[in-house]
């Protein structure tokens, strides 16, 4: 336990189990040499470690390296999760001699994927000249105080790499998405539009609305008034 957590109150730890698996790191244009990780963890009972030295094949390096320890971390008194650090460094070993390159390095807060299940992504390596990405999955799983509620610091989105197949595939969704919602609404307005409209009761229409509607103005078997006239001024036939 660090020394910082002794003098806080025990309603405000947590532990939790972490899972990490550093998987590979890709975009690497270099051919020779053999390269490994060194990580760091804060607040954990395991809290460092390496990965094995591995060559670089198609500019990719494979590690599939499991980390696995507990850590305890603190609720603040605002109720958000403290920070659990974690700290990637990447090395590139030259030949047979103990010389070593810096790659780049990345420090993520393991506190942002609380609670989430497994998650796996690609992190953009910072200090690095080749923007190369390397693969993480991560789980941290809350083993202690399950009814402890808090809130969960918000992901930083920056560092997480996406790639060309991810960005179609979450294209792909949206639009499927879309295209539902454009389905239901047009359903719900064929709908509205074959609904029959009620035609208003006859005892509420006045009754000269009412004869104006269901008497032409022009029948046919009534005279017109040019009809009248001419009737009227129509020389009568005289009698011889």
């Amino acid at each position: 336990m660090p020394l910082s957590h002794i003098f806080i109150s025990k309603s405000r730890k947590i532990d939790f189990e972490l899972t990490i698996l550093i998987q590979d790191l890709t975009n690497v244009p270099l051919v020779s040499g053999l390269y490994y990780v060194k990580w760091r963890l804060k607040n954990a009972t395991h809290n460092n470690g390496s990965t094995v030295r591995a060559p670089i094949r198609d500019h990719c390096i494979f590690w599939g390296h499991p980390i696995s320890t507990m850590a305890q971390l603190i609720i603040s008194k605002q109720h958000v999760l403290g920070p659990c650090e974690f700290k990637l460094e990447v090395y590139q070993e030259l030949g047979g001699s103990k010389d070593t390159v810096p790659i780049g390095s990345l420090t993520i807060n393991l506190s942002e994927y609380a609670s989430s299940g497994l998650t796996t992504r690609r992190y953009l390596l910072d200090d690095c000249k080749f923007n190369s990405t390397i693969k993480l999955s991560i789980k941290v799983d809350q083993k202690s105080d399950a009814l402890m509620q808090f809130d969960i610091p918000p992901l930083k989105r920056q560092q997480i790499f996406t790639d060309i197949p991810s960005m179609i595939t979450e294209r792909q969704e949206s639009f499927t998405s879309n295209a539902i919602n454009n389905t239901s609404n047009n359903l719900d307005t064929s709908f509205r539009s074959q609904t029959p409209v009620l035609k208003k009761s006859q005892s509420a229409i006045s009754l000269p609305h009412y004869c104006r509607q269901v008497t032409p103005f022009n029948d046919s078997d009534d005279p017109s008034p040019v009809d009248l006239v001419e009737q009227l001024f129509k020389e009568k036939p005289t009698h011889a």
